[in-house]
């Protein structure tokens, strides 16, 4: 487990694609529907780009900030070319500094709590707030005629402004979990593939006792409570459940219903869609496979 100085959330800005898909009206199959917890999915229009959704997210946030950025963190696998990287394409678009730090990050499902670690990072080195985004456009990633896959994936964008306060006594916690596996996969061009019973299987049987040691392990250190539980929207019926065994159904962060799995920025998403603040525990899982946990401050 990683121990850093506290890190904060001070605001989430969301965009998602403007076509709202009703599943039942495509012809998704109640019972997927229903096992999935997602009626609808939202969708990029066409024109709608992930800069552009990014940038129209960012217009939420007062411009004044924009010049005195630290970095720039994007978290996304869908960007549509490898150079040059997004993030530098937004710091221009924004009129951040040209020497301000710009990266890309890819993690897939678990990126928000590895993109918050980093983030946070750059906050304290820069002594500056950092814009970080997450998201993706997946709809285009996913074959139409695969209804295991297909009706599950959103399109949306989202920025958080990170802060840390390294004076601060308050601490922040991170851990991370890899496996090679085909489970969960997309080539560079689409489409995803997903093998359901073996990304279920992988939650239940390493990512909710990864979950648990590591609250565990978090609580040790800290006595403050988890007032936010924000996890990866992956199913409904998976968070849940995953929310029930670590005994944090009371503080979910939910948003599955109304825009379906946006990838990790699912987690930014809820967070914003609920309106929870607090010290939160953030876990992303999914693709790779892969999980990542954090605790961080939601202001």
């Amino acid at each position: 487990m990683i121990e850093v100085p506290e890190i904060s959330v001070e605001r989430i800005a969301v965009a998602a694609g403007s076509i709202v898909a009703d599943n039942a009206s495509l012809g998704v199959d109640h019972k997927t529907i229903e096992a999935t917890g997602f009626p609808k999915r939202r969708m990029a229009a066409d024109g709608e780009s992930l800069e552009s959704l990014f940038l129209k997210a960012a217009a939420d946030l007062p411009q004044c900030e924009f010049g005195r950025i630290g970095a720039v963190v994007v978290a996304t696998f869908s960007a549509p070319d490898r150079f040059p990287s997004l993030a530098v394409r937004l710091a221009s678009a924004l009129g951040v500094p040209p020497c301000v730090p710009a990266i890309d990050l890819q993690a897939a499902c678990s990126a928000y709590p590895y993109a918050i670690y980093a983030a946070g990072r750059l906050a304290v080195d820069t002594g500056r707030k950092v814009l970080l985004f997450d998201g993706d456009l997946q709809s285009a990633l996913t074959d139409p005629a695969d209804m295991s896959t297909a009706p599950l994936f959103s399109d949306a964008a989202t920025v958080s402004v990170v802060s840390s306060d390294p004076s601060s006594p308050r601490r922040s916690f991170f851990s991370f979990l890899s496996r090679a596996s085909g489970a969960l996969s997309c080539p560079a061009g689409g489409p995803v593939r997903m093998d359901g019973f073996g990304v279920f299987s992988f939650v239940a049987a390493e990512v909710s006792p990864f979950l648990s040691d590591f609250l565990q392990n978090v609580r040790m250190r800290d006595s403050r409570t988890i007032d936010v539980f924000a996890p990866h929207q992956a199913n409904m019926y998976m968070v849940r459940r995953l929310a029930k065994s670590l005994g944090l159904s009371g503080c979910l962060a939910a948003g599955g219903e109304v825009y379906a799995n946006t990838g990790s920025c699912s987690i930014p998403l809820s967070l914003a869609h609920s309106g929870l603040k607090g010290r939160a525990l953030l876990a992303g899982f999914g693709a790779g496979l892969s999980a990542a946990a954090a605790t961080v401050e939601i202001l």
